[in-house]
């Protein structure tokens, strides 16, 4: 029976096709168990080609080792490799600033991608590869009641999907995302499956937790029954909608992008507005998702998108979740990325080139931003076949490094720090903007608070198009 569910949730839904290679989360928990006894008969059948993967978080010290066998030795007896991976997700929760739930997410996320990444460098094409978890029905009306207590829109209420693509283009399936949890523990009892149980997940530590132990039975209780099955049906209803208006997203949005690079989408303004709100902001999305911005975006930054698209001025900008930015340039918008990401003590830079008319609207940024002739700089750098905006680059001190203090004037870096006066110690740490060796900006640090920039590219009367780096973090 339980196969029977899960067969007709993948047909129903294309998840798996056959000759397929399944990267398999197996935790050791029942629904990991479960999903993976089920692809055992699968794989015969269809001819797949399994690839379990464990991550031992290190969250439960001595029994997430004994999970770690237990999943190894469940593997072993089937005939398979367990690929483990071991990673400390308290300490990569505390350095990226992280919840547990979110550390432990990310770490399996990623060992699942390089297992994948690991495939397709032995031959394997990536449309050949998916990565299957165990996410059941209870865990989808869990996601939806919990993203409901957070004020999620239409996408967010959709719950999870039964396939999606992460950032490097692998798909990730939900086979068990129609099987409810008693079944599949009534499943692993039948076939004496005998899988580990998670002391935490009995614990009110986290918010989901407390949703499933107390919140949902509160519910069942006191409101409806049958409370995680009408979640469901709403995250159903939901996802209709959404992937309606999202097609109705994609159809309009090939039309607005007026020119795209790595770092820009510009997308046609005054159609922009014309459209209803609700495909508007899936466009610009969808355009800071072609840059890399594919989650964080909150209602927020869309009430800010809405005030920038209708701003009655040339010029405005709102700021995105790292580092991005929306910038409307006369009619037009602009979605624009970090183009020089942080790095370790190093801020994160935009660059972006506009013309000198709209240069003069936008607001001052003391010593937060660089302004140069975009011609001049080009100028010098043509005959090398470099653009100033892809040439850049943020770095410290290296032996040679020289800038302009004046048009025919140039100094060597070593003999400006002296002039400053800034002590050697901390000469290394003076974070640069630089092309090759030449010095376009020392930026203000402890060690020199106003920095200087190169004189050599100054803006004048007949400067026409301006290039800006802008500190943003």
């Amino acid at each position: 029976m339980m196969k029977k569910q899960i067969l007709e949730t993948i047909q129903r839904h294309n998840l798996v096709k056959l000759h397929q290679h399944i990267v398999l989360g197996l935790s050791g928990g029942p629904d990991s168990v479960c999903l993976f006894h089920v692809f055992l008969e699968l794989a015969k059948e269809m001819d797949l080609h399994l690839y379990p993967v464990h991550v031992n978080h290190k969250f439960r010290p001595g029994a997430a080792e004994e999970d770690q066998a237990y999943v190894e030795q469940l593997c072993e007896t089937a005939g398979f490799s367990c690929r483990t991976f071991v990673i400390d997700c308290v300490k990569l929760a505390e350095e990226e600033h992280l919840t547990p739930e979110e550390a432990g997410r990310k770490a399996r996320y990623c060992a699942f991608a390089e297992v994948a990444d690991q495939l397709v460098k032995s031959g394997v094409s990536r449309s050949g590869i998916v990565i299957a978890v165990a996410h059941n029905a209870d865990d989808q009306a869990e996601t939806i009641l919990f993203r409901l207590l957070r004020g999620a829109g239409t996408d967010g209420l959709s719950g999870m999907r039964y396939s999606r693509f992460d950032e490097t283009g692998n798909r990730i399936i939900r086979p068990l995302l129609d099987v409810k949890r008693e079944e599949i523990m009534a499943y692993c009892k039948v076939q004496n499956l005998l899988p580990r149980m998670d002391s935490t997940n009995e614990e009110e530590k986290y918010t989901r937790n407390k949703i499933r132990l107390s919140l949902i039975p509160h519910l069942e209780q006191e409101y409806n029954p049958a409370v995680k099955d009408t979640m469901i049906r709403m995250g159903k209803a939901a996802a209709c909608d959404s992937d309606f208006l999202w097609q109705q997203a994609q159809d309009v949005y090939e039309k607005l992008v007026k020119k795209s690079s790595e770092t820009h989408v510009l997308l046609d303004g005054r159609s922009l507005k014309k459209l209803h709100r609700a495909i508007r902001q899936r466009v610009l999305a969808r355009a800071c998702a072609d840059l890399g911005l594919s989650q964080d975006l909150a209602w927020t930054h869309f009430e800010n998108c809405e005030a920038i698209v209708f701003h009655e001025g040339p010029s405005a900008s709102c700021s995105l979740p790292k580092g991005y930015r929306l910038q409307k340039w006369y009619e037009d918008i602009d979605v624009m990325r970090p183009f020089i990401e942080a790095g370790e003590n190093l801020p994160a830079l935009e660059v972006y080139v506009l013309s000198k008319d709209a240069y003069d609207y936008l607001t001052p940024a003391e010593n937060r931003r660089a302004v140069f002739d975009y011609d001049a700089l080009t100028q010098m750098y043509d005959s090398q076949d470099l653009l100033p905006e892809k040439s850049m680059t943020l770095s410290f001190r290296q032996p040679g490094d020289y800038i302009a203090l004046s048009e025919g004037k140039t100094k060597k870096l070593q003999d400006y720090f002296v002039d400053q006066k800034i002590p050697k110690s901390q000469r290394p740490d003076v974070p640069l903007l630089k092309i090759g060796r030449e010095v376009l900006w020392v930026l203000p640090c402890e060690a020199d608070p106003k920095g200087r920039f190169s004189g050599k590219y100054k803006l004048c009367g007949t400067t026409k198009k301006v290039i800006c780096i802008e500190i943003i973090c």
